[in-house]
């Protein structure tokens, strides 16, 4: 397949990424909507974030983007700026987590910039429209963001002799992470905390937190870079064990803008603003809540 990839023209390699690209999109709202429905018990918030036809837009139009960057990725390794090479399994797994460290640590530094007051307006305040989360909020990014995240990963892959085994289970685990990071419910259970090394991956909870409270939980993979930096939630331990044992009713989400209290554990309604409006739709509430 590989052979059949490069030899492609460009056309054949556009379609082939839009096509590839829409399938990560489907199979990841799929799993979202089946963590739902499977954890509805363990639920962070009690409802989805509901559809909003812009965010529906842009969810769509990352697609587009998305392949965009795959088209340009696949023009430098035919160009010879990118190789990637055959091997077995132990190299396929050390250049994934080679891979995942490299890019957790390119994102948090990105992250955090772009949560600089003057560029979060700009860009990122679109995803954190999202206070709670639904099954395309992972999609939901500004253009300027979704290009960043993509050259950060042609910069690695410039710079490293990537195993294909290894850049397709990267590939695999950035949905995974970003699916679960965003489905609103938390799948592993408390004793997850416990195990050595498990213990800095991040977890639903860890990036819901993020939503709810944007000045702390940067990282995407692991919480390794909040704990050296200091911006990792105070509270995510005792949160991430209410939401994976569920000891606690999930936090009350309506759909409509709000606010946090000093409890970090109680939504309150704050005035909805023109930048960030109520709005209603499906995928309001988890498969089978009432």
């Amino acid at each position: 397949m590989l052979d059949q990839l490069k030899a492609a023209s460009l056309s054949e390699a556009s379609k082939f990424f839009i096509v590839a690209n829409f399938g990560i999109f489907v199979g990841s709202v799929a799993l979202c909507w089946s963590l739902g429905w499977l954890f509805q018990s363990r639920r962070i918030f009690d409802r989805w974030e509901p559809l909003r036809p812009i965010e529906i837009f842009a969810a769509l139009g990352s697609i587009f983007f998305n392949a965009g960057i795959s088209v340009f990725g696949w023009w430098l390794w035919n160009s010879d700026f990118i190789t990637l090479k055959t091997g077995g399994m132990i190299s396929g797994i050390y250049d994934c987590l080679a891979m995942l460290l490299f890019m957790d640590f390119g994102m948090y530094v990105l992250h955090r910039f772009v949560h600089l007051p003057s560029i979060f307006n700009l860009f990122h305040r679109f995803h954190h429209r999202h206070e709670t989360t639904n099954p395309i909020s992972l999609f939901v990014l500004h253009p300027v963001e979704i290009i960043g995240f993509g050259l950060l990963m042609i910069v690695f892959l410039a710079l490293y002799r990537m195993s294909v085994g290894g850049l397709m289970g990267y590939l695999a685990l950035n949905v995974l992470w970003g699916t679960l990071g965003h489905s609103g419910v938390e799948p592993f259970p408390g004793k997850f905390r416990s195990i050595l090394g498990l213990s800095l991956l991040g977890t639903s909870t860890f990036h819901a937190e993020h939503h709810e409270h944007p000045r702390f939980n940067f990282g995407f993979y692991t919480l390794l870079w909040d704990k050296i930096f200091g911006t990792l939630d105070p509270e995510y331990d005792s949160r991430f064990l209410r939401d994976s044992d569920q000891v606690v009713a999930p936090i009350s989400g309506t759909g409509k803008e709000s606010g946090w209290s000093e409890d970090r554990f109680t939504r309150t309604d704050s005035k909805k603003g023109a930048d960030h409006p109520a709005g209603s739709g499906s995928f309001t509430g988890f498969p089978g809540s009432q």
